[in-house]
């Protein structure tokens, strides 16, 4: 009899890794510096949505690897499927690389502002005077294409939030189009008063809700949106974590 329960416990233990062994999933992730919202430093992912993902893959059984690729690849690649999630994303963000993919998305994760970062004296300039706006390389400043377009605006492209904020503090461009939360960090980054550079609601901006997507893993997505449902201060506790 003894040896027949030593046998089971063998089986059982030999099966445990098995049965516990988590999903695996590719994450795709942008490379570049978005604190507090996300950053790839070239090791390691960070931030809000590393943070919450990773909470959410542990508590659901799947193990992640993050894919870090320019902005513009990596549209192209959660549309083919080349990696099982995108984070952030949004319906409306390079809709022609996805239109007729299988494109599913989470509900909002997260809301976010993209407006004009301007220096306090300027504050309330009408939108008339800006003339030179600075925008990070493979970003869209979308609320402000059709005076871009018309030739009003001159966009300034640089390759770093940092090197657009110290751009506009030293009124080279007359305001730096960005995400505000990222506009904020940047400054404190670079040793500047948080308000240095402040948004002006003024001017032309733009809301958009962040979501995790996939054209592959729609089912993924469903269980991302019942455990963000299921766990709304684990969400707060990370928001809070990183000043959002």
């Amino acid at each position: 009899m003894k040896t027949l329960l030593a046998s089971l416990s063998l089986v059982t233990l030999s099966f445990a890794p098995l049965m516990a062994s988590a999903e695996p999933l590719t994450v795709g992730v942008e490379t570049i510096e978005y604190l507090p919202h996300y950053n790839w430093d070239g090791q390691s992912y960070t931030g809000f949505g590393a943070d919450l993902l990773t909470r959410f893959a542990a508590d659901e059984g799947y193990e992640i690897t993050w894919k870090p690729l320019p902005v513009k690849r990596l549209m192209q690649a959660v549309a083919n499927g080349d990696v099982d999630l995108k984070y952030p994303d949004n319906a409306f963000w390079s809709a022609d690389v996805k239109e007729g993919k299988p494109m599913v998305y989470s509900q909002p994760v997260i809301a976010a502002i993209d407006g004009v970062m301007v220096k306090p004296a300027n504050l309330g300039k009408p939108v008339e005077e800006i003339s030179r706006l600075g925008i990070v390389l493979g970003f869209t400043a979308f609320s402000w294409m059709d005076r871009i377009e018309s030739g009003a605006v001159t966009l300034t492209e640089n390759t770093s939030f940092n090197g657009m904020a110290k751009q506009a503090l030293n009124d080279r461009i007359d305001g730096a189009y960005a995400n505000t939360d990222v506009a904020r960090r940047v400054l404190v980054d670079l040793g500047e008063a948080p308000d240095a550079l402040v948004f002006d609601e003024s001017l032309p901006h733009s809301a958009a809700d962040y979501h995790l997507s996939s054209s592959t893993r729609a089912d993924v997505v469903e269980r991302f949106d019942a455990w963000i449902a299921a766990h709304p201060e684990v969400v707060a506790e990370i928001k809070a974590k990183h000043g959002l």
